[in-house]
């Protein structure tokens, strides 16, 4: 056989192989269905996000040492006697100012701008009706907590309204719940862990997230793992509508944060005893609540 004919039989050989090892690679793939490989592709990144979460709480928990921040002592128009801030440790201090500084850039440059454009074109039905929404969409958290907190009255309270206000107020735009007594609640992993006694540990600030403490930080990961919409929507649709979450609480707290941010010699210093008088009150009000009768 001449020598031409024999290498244009060769690579015919070789383009049927290659035929060959696609189609059998296309069978396989097709084997694995379209819903299946996005079940998979959303556990791998709930695994990731959540092994990214424990390994910076383990990080920032071995490089805290001990030491106790002084308490400032403010007076609470939430207590009736003069509140004192717990006593809270920052031994990541060098590291948590510069996380402050860096979330407060992104605030300055990004968020607050949104924030007051949705503030000036939104009408306040419209506002109240997109609170109403982010509110409704974390009730199965609360609920989940107030039956961990042994609060079975709450938690029903809190189901019926996250059913009457997901049907007849259309995904909690409106709020029917309300006009029957339901009132609305507030409670939160980290709410329970400090019920049992567990403590808030050290002060720390996240990224984007803002101020935490190691106890309300494993908590905010625990709750994000028990809300619908982990489970239902892809990660790039939970980025967006954590993103509209943040700017509608922005808009609203925008006036007391200009407040503080003016009337403080340390913002960081300022935000922090507010973010810990505030979770105080939360675990003060859920040890208050007696077990299965509140």
């Amino acid at each position: 056989m001449p020598q031409g004919v024999r290498g244009r039989r060769v690579r015919v050989g070789f383009v049927r192989a290659e035929s060959e090892v696609a189609i059998d690679s296309g069978t396989v793939r097709g084997d694995m269905s379209r819903p299946a490989r996005t079940v998979a592709k959303r556990s791998r990144e709930r695994a990731l996000l959540l092994a990214a979460a424990l390994a910076w709480v383990i990080l920032a928990a071995g490089r805290a040492q001990a030491g106790d921040a002084t308490p400032p002592t403010t007076g609470d128009a939430l207590f009736d006697e003069e509140f004192v801030a717990p006593q809270v440790p920052d031994p990541l201090e060098p590291v948590n100012r510069p996380m402050f500084a860096g979330n407060m850039l992104l605030d300055h440059v990004i968020i607050d701008p949104i924030a007051r454009a949705y503030g000036f074109v939104v009408p306040a039905p419209v506002k109240a009706s997109v609170r109403g929404f982010f509110s409704n969409l974390n009730r199965p958290v609360v609920f989940a907590n107030e039956i961990l907190q042994l609060s079975p009255h709450r938690a029903a309270q809190t189901l019926g309204r996250f059913v009457l206000n997901s049907t007849l107020g259309i995904g909690g735009l409106f709020d029917p719940a309300a006009e029957l007594g339901w009132t609305e609640h507030e409670a939160d992993f980290g709410q329970t862990l400090g019920k049992i006694g567990i403590g808030p540990g050290f002060y720390v600030v996240l990224p984007f997230m803002g101020p935490s403490s190691a106890r309300d930080t494993v908590g905010t990961f625990v709750d994000m793992f028990m809300r619908i919409d982990t489970w239902l929507l892809p990660f790039s649709s939970q980025l967006i509508l954590g993103g509209g979450y943040g700017i509608t609480v922005r808009e609203d707290k925008r006036e007391e944060l200009d407040e503080l941010r003016k009337s403080s010699l340390d913002f960081y210093a300022a935000v922090r005893s507010a973010y810990l008088q505030s979770r105080e009150k939360l675990v003060r009000d859920a040890k208050a609540r007696r077990c299965f009768r509140d």
